[in-house]
């Protein structure tokens, strides 16, 4: 085993969760070994069981810090230990290692059976009364991580958000063949490392500020692109500065923050109207999509049906399932799920139907069979399995979806995401003919001002009615008739 370099360590610090294995993060910080064996011993060593105290005597260590310039090492052994994709070092008060492997030992087998809480409360009770003070980026992402308040795709997405800000702000940049994006190679690992080794106070609202500008000042002078740019700057904050909320500060335990965060007092872009304004007629869309799709491509139809008559987002239709269906009272009773992780608490509802698309879902329901086929209970078919633990969305039906996009590109609809357009499309319907309030209330928002900021723009025209008196000619007078004369 490695020493550990710590610089101006003087106690052990918490340490917060490194997705590095313990032999990756040893490595990156070596000094000399502690326990010097030949290579046979270690390779039996790591044979044994991690209840036992000789597995835990190979991995005994001294930390370091630096003194005036030199190295000075504690007397003390510490252990790394990890469990449950947590990580922690643990001072075991000894120099004798038999005693130290044997203290290790015991503090693994209590955590195995009351957790992290239990095992910190025990073993390091001042854990929290030693903040860590010099918080890198990657410290504070850890902890965040921690506190499990988000699920995992969005931290993965709010992540990915705050270190493209820090990257370009900072100019941080891979050697050529290098890319962020390379995730099999080790690319994206060592780009993630260059930022997260970034003091978290370094990352100021100035300098985030001077990224909004830069980033779009690269734009150009043409208005649409500084308006798109603007929209990708806004995005990129809104994702990152969710990492900071007050409900996961006051969950951040064992790190000292700056005094002033990254995105304090930083505002969004003015990136003008984001109203969605129809160039859907809805009337001879539906005409054509039961045409053309009904008999040829039921999944298509059907996933078309819930995404505009229901308003369903991409991942409820991939993941709704028959039962969610009540034909009798024409609704449909969208709820989170084993599969199905909504996107707000407000996502859950139940969804009125016109009786005319619940009688044309039922007729496209298969008929129930002695063997239903695997994942028969979703209402569009695919043979994927379901992920819904995965990092990045992943979509069973997907095949499906694009054929569907491809179909409403061809009836004129050309926006990016031509399925969701449906959703806005129904959205700008409801809030044209019963206000925006009913509109918020079938599109499931948490908030009507989402409503009011994309989807309450009238679909129907509004004529002044004042044109016909620009019409200035003189009308001649038709002659009375003899009857009109008399009543005269």
């Amino acid at each position: 085993m490695k020493t550990i370099i710590e610089s101006n360590l003087a106690q052990p610090e918490t340490t917060l969760e490194n997705r590095q294995s313990g032999s990756e993060v040893a490595q990156k910080n070596v000094a000399a070994p502690l326990l010097k064996s030949p290579p046979e011993s270690r390779k039996a060593k790591r044979t044994l069981s991690r209840t036992h105290s000789d597995y835990w005597k190979a991995r005994l260590f001294r930390r370091s810090y630096d003194y005036d310039g030199r190295q000075k090492e504690v007397n003390d052994l510490y252990v790394r230990i990890q469990h449950g994709g947590r990580r922690e070092f643990f001072g075991l008060n000894t120099t004798n290692q038999d005693s130290a492997a044997i203290k290790a030992r015991d503090i693994f087998t209590f955590l195995k059976a009351n957790g992290w809480d239990a095992t910190l409360a025990k073993f390091r009770p001042d854990a929290d009364s030693h903040p860590k003070l010099d918080v890198t980026v990657g410290d504070y992402l850890a902890a965040v991580d921690l506190t499990r308040k988000i699920r995992a795709r969005t931290f993965d997405n709010y992540r990915r958000c705050f270190r493209t800000v820090i990257a370009e702000s900072f100019g941080i940049t891979l050697k050529k063949g290098e890319s962020k994006y390379d995730y099999r190679t080790g690319g994206h690992t060592v780009w993630a490392q260059r930022i997260d080794e970034i003091r978290l106070e370094r990352v100021t609202p100035d300098r985030v500020n001077k990224w909004k500008r830069d980033r779009v000042a690269i734009a150009g002078h043409a208005a649409a692109a500084i308006a798109s740019a603007r929209r990708t700057v806004n995005t990129y904050i809104r994702c990152a500065r969710s990492l900071f909320s007050p409900g996961l500060l006051r969950e951040i335990k064992g790190l000292k923050l700056p005094a002033v965060l990254p995105f304090a007092g930083v505002e969004l872009e003015e990136s003008g109207s984001q109203k969605y304004v129809s160039k859907i007629d809805a009337k001879a869309l539906i005409a054509a999509a039961r045409n053309d799709l009904r008999e040829s491509d039921p999944e298509v139809y059907k996933a078309f049906l819930l995404g505009l008559f229901a308003g369903m987002r991409k991942a409820e239709i991939d993941s709704a399932e028959w039962r969610m269906l009540n034909f009798n009272d024409h609704i449909l009773r969208l709820e989170e799920t084993e599969w199905l992780h909504l996107k707000t608490r407000d996502s859950a509802a139940d969804i009125t139907i016109d009786p005319e698309v619940t009688a044309e879902l039922q007729a496209l329901q298969p008929a129930p069979t002695g063997k239903p086929e695997p994942w028969s209970q979703f209402i569009l078919k695919s043979p994927h399995a379901p992920q819904p633990e995965a990092l990045r969305a992943f979509y069973r039906c997907e095949d499906t979806f694009d054929r569907l996009n491809i179909w409403l590109r061809g009836k004129g609809i050309k926006a990016n995401k031509p399925l969701h357009e449906l959703r806005k499309e129904v959205g700008a319907i409801i809030a044209t003919e019963q206000g925006i309030y009913a509109a918020s209330k079938f599109l499931r928002h948490s908030d009507i001002t989402t409503t009011a900021r994309h989807y309450a723009d009238q679909k129907a025209r509004i004529n002044v009615g004042l044109g016909k008196f620009l019409d200035t000619t003189i009308k001649p007078v038709e002659p009375q008739t003899v009857q009109e004369s008399k009543v005269a």
